[in-house]
């Protein structure tokens, strides 16, 4: 990951409370109507005339735009005057700390709040030293609000990064939807108010914290952000673009049979929908392309993936697990792996130093699923906190981490040198 998005009531600030709070005291105030814990949790994260216009039927009057700005105009009023008086005392502990660990490890930030007074907030406790015009996604930049992902496709956009290699910061459940659709990961930060379904539903945050200073805030997501090894007892390495390079078959496959645009697309299609399949060994390679032969007519004989994979030993990290071995920890490999391929592993020497060979095709399960962890934990009899985990992809790094482990993330122009660095302690 590559990118921070922060929402910021709730978050950053504790300032969710105050709007929620001053929309009850109306609804008492005015219309002696209790609002319910359905109606503060849809609150979350919503444009100010979604707010408005939610309040408007939980009190019983007519939604219209006269009653909805008198309400929004009122409320706003308020809360302007209170956080006013709170200034740096609206700060989340902890969140300080946490954008200066994120600053001061280069990775980009932006504040994606659908506040209006967002950039008021910022000044008000110093946040400006992190946001600023060009990172703040407001309500003049976006046409929909939470849970649309508008708000953190912005964000995305204005740091320049793919959605995918962006981390979003949310406490609402309508903020992690926003993000899940923007295909994003989700960090669930819990507050003192009980946002009912952060945790369960058809969009969970992909992991919750309680403390913006908890190391999951962090750990195993950024990829200059890497836990020291020097204290564990078992190394677990990832086979493709880790110890292996070179493991690109499909265009090898493409060409072969001259596949036309449209084969490629369904090539490609029917490829992504056996993967999980293919990888967990529920289905063999050769009912792959029985399936193929069947769908696109095509002659398939022996093994393609077999036939176009072609892959080489990745010296700098074989070199490493070399130098565990030697002196005397212990190695092996954790992948997602098709059967063809393993067997051509072992047999250009890229299982050679291993201890054991943890392979997906063959453990039933796959990364980044937490029972793929599970299974090395159980079958090697040691603790995640014991285990150094090395990936190239960001989404197994991030589960390994959550999952306890220690990670390096092995991928970028400086991977080498950040290996060089974690493993400096063998030399």
């Amino acid at each position: 990951m590559e990118a921070a998005l922060f929402d910021m009531d709730g978050v950053l600030v504790d300032t969710q409370k105050y709007h929620v709070g001053i929309y009850k005291k109306i609804a008492k105030d005015r219309f002696n109507i209790d609002l319910g814990e359905d109606i503060v949790s849809a609150l979350g994260g919503v444009l100010k005339e979604e707010g408005a216009s939610i309040i408007c039927k939980a009190v019983g009057i007519d939604d219209t735009k006269k009653n909805r700005d008198s309400l929004y105009s009122t409320k706003n009023s308020m809360y302007k005057d209170l956080i006013a008086q709170k200034g740096k005392d609206l700060l989340m502990d902890g969140s300080i700390e946490l954008l200066e660990e994120l600053k001061n490890n280069n990775v980009k930030m932006a504040l994606c709040s659908a506040s209006s007074n967002a950039k008021t907030i910022v000044k008000l406790t110093g946040l400006d030293k992190y946001f600023n015009d060009e990172n703040i996604v407001d309500l003049n930049k976006i046409r929909q609000g939470k849970p649309a992902a508008d708000i953190f496709l912005t964000g995305a956009m204005m740091l320049k990064v793919n959605p995918t290699d962006c981390v979003v910061y949310e406490d609402a459940v309508n903020g992690i939807m926003a993000a899940k659709k923007g295909g994003m990961y989700t960090v669930g930060f819990r507050t003192n108010i009980d946002f009912n379904g952060l945790n369960y539903g058809e969009t969970p945050a992909d992991r919750v914290v309680y403390d913006l200073k908890a190391p999951l805030c962090y750990r195993g997501l950024y990829s200059n952000f890497n836990d020291s090894p020097s204290d564990c007892k078992l190394f677990v390495f990832d086979a493709g673009n880790v110890i292996i390079n070179n493991i690109e078959c499909l265009p090898g496959i493409i060409n072969e049979y001259k596949m036309s645009g449209s084969q490629i697309d369904e090539f490609l299609l029917d490829f992504k929908a056996y993967t999980a399949s293919l990888m967990d060994g529920s289905m063999k390679c050769s009912d792959f392309w029985k399936h193929l032969e069947d769908t696109m007519n095509l002659h398939v004989e022996g093994e393609p993936f077999a036939r176009h994979f072609k892959p080489t030993l990745n010296k700098p990290v074989v070199n490493v697990i070399k130098r565990l071995k030697e002196q005397g920890y212990r190695v092996v490999l954790g992948s997602n792996t098709f059967d063809p391929h393993a067997k051509i592993m072992e047999e250009i020497g890229g299982l050679e130093y291993l201890d054991k060979c943890y392979m997906s095709h063959l453990m039933h399960r796959y990364k980044p699923a937490p029972s793929f962890f599970r299974y090395i934990c159980e079958s090697e009899n040691i603790d995640p906190k014991e285990i150094f985990f090395v990936d190239d992809l960001a989404e197994n790094v991030a589960a390994a981490a959550k999952f306890g482990m220690k990670t390096l993330n092995y991928k970028n122009k400086d991977k080498n040198e950040k290996l060089e660095k974690a493993f400096d302690f063998l030399y």
